[in-house]
């Protein structure tokens, strides 16, 4: 006979609940939560399929009006989705695509709470020239997001080089411990 320790051993499955409104409910929020996690991962990965494929105004479009992409410690952050959409329509940018560029975005670690979200994730920008692709830039990179009319947009990107500087890892651990501070 086995004994109750033993791998082979079973333990009976927990009784059958008969709440099952409230397990439905629970579930649907559980559904919910990962349709908006998909979501807002769709908004951050398509930044930079949008930039490298020169759709300048969709990737501008992701951003609200009063959004800001906060990309150089040293320069000054681009304004809304029209500021964005400049940038990626200027001619350094677009000299990027001719050569050929990837921007690269890692998958987002995310923190929901109701209509704003945060994710963090890295950036990599891949260039090529000369017949050799390399990659060209690391960055962290921080989103604060905002649920508008049913339709996630950026409220906030700020990427930061992850170098001697140190403003890459200070950008990864502070948006880290605070999301894991509201969890």
């Amino acid at each position: 006979m086995a004994s109750s320790n033993h791998p082979a051993s079973r333990e009976s499955p927990p009784p059958m609940t008969t709440n099952v409104p409230s397990e439905l409910e629970e579930l649907r929020s559980r559904l919910d939560r990962l349709e908006e996690e998909a979501a807002i991962t769709k908004v951050i990965l398509s930044y930079g399929i949008a930039a490298d494929a020169g759709m300048a105004s969709f990737a501008g479009a992701l951003w609200l009006e009063e959004g800001t992409y906060d990309w150089d410690a040293r320069g000054a952050p681009h304004v809304g989705s029209e500021g964005v959409e400049a940038m990626l329509a200027s001619d350094a940018h677009q000299s990027l695509i001719a050569q050929g560029v990837a921007h690269v975005g890692g998958p987002p670690l995310l923190d929901v709470e109701g209509e704003r979200a945060r994710a963090v994730n890295y950036s990599l920008i891949i260039r090529r020239e000369e017949g050799r692709s390399y990659l060209w830039r690391v960055s962290a990179v921080r989103w604060d997001l905002e649920r508008t009319q049913g339709t996630w947009r950026v409220r906030r990107r700020t990427n930061r080089l992850l170098d001697a500087t140190a403003a890459g890892s200070e950008l990864l651990a502070s948006t880290l411990q605070e999301m894991m501070r509201e969890t």
